[in-house]
């Protein structure tokens, strides 16, 4: 298969050109292999800047038409009967849980390996939480500790599909109906991934999807909510529709934002500038990420989350759902190169199964000795993320012991394989990573995890 990549508008998309087998051409980038190379790439959505003077001027920033065509695009590509889009992620899941009108004090299980907003939002809303441990291969719940922790009392089931891949959501499903629970997936980082060809986010009751600047559709901010039930999906629109409207400032502040954020991953402007101070700041706590896009492990704050979505956010999410099956598979292209190169060496985050497919928005390892890794990375000129999850079983008091989740949280290490990178880049990176992991005595470690 053959991909060719041009500019379109503030996007560089990738093409495929051809089903015969043959060269790839790389992305129309700015990275050359002897370039220190950004952990990801922020973009600015087609035609932000150029769109919202005209979207002021007609009045229609607010409220329009293409809020109902991205909700009824999205649902059909989901395959469930309603979507509704809502401020965030987080707040769509706090909409579900005030829509589903669980008792107080029902019990919820999550995810111990997650992003803390989840629990968090389950405390605040007077449920009582419960953790069930992650599995080592996709990261996401272990189906038998589900089935362990699972009783009469449990209401709901949040599951996580971690950095883009599926977690095992069949099993999952199939233990929570059972015993009759409510199954809700977060569906934050997966967007376009399927198992045996359904959509992750069409499993559960409901899914919720997030559209940050990261994200694979991003929109400056938002998100969407998928449901099977229509009453409940006219709750989550009745209390998106009662958020205060954004205005002006609003819609100037995301553009500087995401602006920024694409300006200093921009490669040009983050090795003449970001890439030296990285090297050069004094070296901190294991868990100080710096530069990490905007999202912290321990966020767990609704500021800045809340507000109405707006048409003119709809229409950048309508024009990206256009695009992003051919982005996702660049990125599967590039992650599954980097992973086969250095499989022997370090144990990958992987799909369950042949029939899932992934759309890698984040390539994850595990590593052990985590700092001195990313420093011997950095140095090298490759950029990582680590620290983005948490196990969050430690931040709350509800008992028991989550071994994989502590894992997780030292081990997980997030490397570059981002859809404007091209296979020369992939393979020089892969280099660079397999000479630290064997410099750190630490080859072998993948097939060592795997036994």
């Amino acid at each position: 298969m053959s991909f060719g990549c041009k500019l379109a508008g503030d996007y560089i998309h990738c093409g495929i050109q051809s089903p015969v087998a043959g060269p790839i051409n790389a992305p129309r980038d700015q990275i050359s292999n002897s370039m220190a190379i950004p952990r990801q790439r922020i973009h600015l959505p087609p035609a932000a800047w150029r769109s919202a003077p005209g979207a002021v001027l007609r009045g229609n920033m607010s409220e329009g038409p293409a809020i109902t065509e991205f909700e009824n695009a999205f649902a059909a590509f989901i395959g469930v009967p309603d979507a509704v889009t809502v401020p965030s992620g987080r707040a769509g899941l706090r909409f579900l849980f005030e829509g589903l009108n669980l008792e107080p004090g029902a019990e919820v299980i999550c995810s111990a390996f997650g992003y803390p907003i989840v629990p968090f939002l389950v405390k605040s809303l007077g449920f009582d939480l419960k953790f069930a441990d992650c599995e080592m291969q996709t990261l996401g719940m272990d189906p038998a500790a589900l089935d362990a922790a699972i009783s009469e009392r449990t209401a709901a089931v949040i599951v996580t599909h971690l950095y883009g891949i599926p977690c095992q959501i069949r099993e999952l499903a199939e233990i929570t109906k059972a015993r009759g629970a409510l199954l809700i997936e977060d569906c934050a980082h997966c967007y376009g991934a399927s198992v045996d060809s359904r959509k992750a986010g069409a499993f559960g009751d409901a899914a919720y999807f997030s559209f940050e600047t990261s994200k694979v559709i991003n929109t400056m901010g938002g998100g969407m909510v998928t449901v099977r039930d229509a009453a409940l999906g006219e709750r989550v629109r009745n209390a998106g529709s009662a958020e205060p409207q954004k205005g002006i400032a609003w819609l100037l502040k995301r553009l500087l934002k995401t602006s920024f954020e694409a300006t200093v991953t921009n490669p040009l402007v983050f090795n003449l500038g970001i890439y030296q101070a990285l090297r050069l700041a004094p070296r901190g706590s294991a868990d100080d990420d710096r530069f990490a896009s905007g999202y912290h492990g321990d966020e767990v704050s609704m500021t800045g989350k809340m507000g109405r979505y707006t048409n003119y956010q709809s229409r950048l999410g309508l024009q990206q759902m256009e695009h992003a099956s051919v982005r996702n598979a660049r990125r599967t292209l590039n992650a599954e190169r980097l992973i086969g190169k250095l499989r022997d060496h370090i144990h990958f985050q992987e799909p369950a199964g042949p029939d899932v497919s992934a759309n890698y928005m984040l390539v994850t390892a595990l590593v052990p000795k985590l700092q001195e890794v990313c420093d011997q990375l950095l140095r090298s000129g490759v950029d990582t993320k680590h620290h983005y999850m948490r196990d969050c079983s430690g931040m709350f008091e509800t008992g028991g012991t989550f071994p994989n989740a502590a894992r997780a949280e030292r081990e997980v290490l997030h490397l570059p394989a981002h859809p404007e990178m091209s296979l020369a880049q992939i393979d020089a990176a892969a280099s660079k990573i397999e000479a630290v992991i064997s410099t750190l005595g630490l080859s072998g470690q993948g097939q060592a995890h795997k036994e």
